[in-house]
Parts: structure tokens; sequence; C-alpha cells
């Protein structure tokens, strides 16, 4: 048995995304996608919504949405999977043990983006993102480098804000009929179907929707001006060519 999906999903529930979980189900169901992962920030309102909404609508009878949360902590942002309950901590530590006592698994996400990483935190973590869509290809490959280090199973981040970042990567898992679809991920790499790089403009939207979600001006106008000034450069360069 194969199934494919996409992992690492934010809505309108994360403050850097203005996505609808209904929206995200519906491409899962259009696309034929077996299985999707949201993780918002801090969250897993986008993510149950979705599941609910997957139940009503879809009767439940392909489609699987996995509860998730992607996490802030003292040592970076941490994922968990198969998440039922909130959680509150900072403490990377704490947040890595509130997640498997909720039956979860963890997931260090872009490692050499905004991370502290250690052996303590390696030795934690279930599974490694490599292949994040946000994140250029040079760290990427140095994601899968530390993984194998570590020997830690791998998965396929999208990374996805908007609509358009949800058909940027693919992945699918071979032969799981035997086997619970948490211990795939643990025990058997996906294989990737698709792997596009995010568009600049997504990332500084997602910086720009957090400055106004969070009421920060100065950050808004910051990121304004670094759009515009990036807008400039791309539309120069296509006139010159």
């Amino acid at each position: 048995m194969i199934i494919k999906g996409i992992f690492h999903i934010h809505t309108k529930y994360s403050f850097d995304s203005i996505l609808s979980p209904r929206r995200i189900v519906k491409y899962a169901i259009k696309n034929d996608y077996d299985f999707i992962a949201i993780t918002d920030h801090n969250t897993i309102r986008g993510a149950t919504e979705a599941y609910n909404y997957n139940i009503k609508y879809n009767d439940f009878q392909k489609l699987k949405v996995i509860i998730g949360a992607e996490y802030a902590t003292d040592k970076g942002d941490i994922i968990g999977l198969f998440l039922k309950e909130e959680i509150n901590s900072k403490n990377s530590k704490e947040v890595i043990k509130k997640i498997k006592e909720q039956g979860g698994i963890t997931i260090l996400p872009h490692p050499f983006k905004g991370h502290k990483l250690d052996n303590e935190l390696m030795r934690d973590i279930d599974v490694v993102e490599v292949y994040n869509s946000r994140v250029n290809l040079v760290n990427n490959h140095k994601v899968k480098n530390l993984a194998k280090r570590y020997n830690k199973p791998i998965i396929i981040g999208s990374d996805a804000h908007f609509y358009g970042e949800l058909g940027l990567t693919l992945m699918y898992y071979e032969n799981i009929s035997s086997v619970s679809f948490s211990e795939t991920i643990l025990c058997r790499e996906p294989k990737i179907v698709k792997y596009e790089k995010s568009g600049w403009y997504y990332e500084t939207l997602s910086q720009l929707i957090k400055s106004y979600k969070m009421g920060d001006v100065r950050i808004l106008l910051s990121q304004s001006k670094r759009f515009l000034y990036q807008l400039k450069g791309i539309l120069s360069i296509k006139l010159k060519d």
C-alpha cells in the first residue's frame, strides 16, 4: 500500500498566515491525497478545525488529517504530531516531554533556521525535517547530513502558509498496511515525489501578515519597504532581459 500527502502546513491560526483550514482539506481531497499534517504556530486550533471539517464533509473515508503544532521554544521551533491537547511551555525539554506524553512524535523543522542545536536536543527529537520549501538548497543538504549524523529518520516539509505553496512538496510512503502511520514516519523514509523552492514573496508576505496581526507598525513598515525593494529588483532584471 502506498499513501501520499504533505507535511508542515500553516493556517489562519498562525500569526503569519491567512489560509483557511477548510480550503486546505478541499485542496487535499481534490488532489487525491491520503494525508496532510497541519502544524500552526503554538496551537492545534487549525489542525483540529481541519480534522473536524474532514470528518463532517468527507466522511473520513480517505484523507487523514494529522493534528499537529509548531511550538516556539528556548532552542527553536519544535513540531509535535498526533496531538490531542495544547502545550503552553516554552522549554524545549518540557515541550518534547508533553508531546510524547500524548503519544505524539517530535519533529525538528528547518534545523539551521532559528535553532540552538546541541546533542541533547538532537537526542530527544524523533524526526528531522529536510527539504523545507522555505529553506535554500544548501541548508537543506546540510540538514540531510545532520539527520544522518544522528541517525534520525527524515520527513519532507512544505512549510506552506499560502494556497500557492501547498503544491510545492509531495511525498509518499510505501508498504504501510501492517503498521500505524506514526510508526511509518518513525521507521520508513518517505519518497520525494515533488520538491520546489517557495517564492521569495511568500516569506515577505508572511512577515507582513505577522506584523499586522501582532499590531507592530514598525515591522509592518520595514517589511513593506523590503517587499517593494525586492519587487523593484525583480522588475529591473525582467526589464533588462
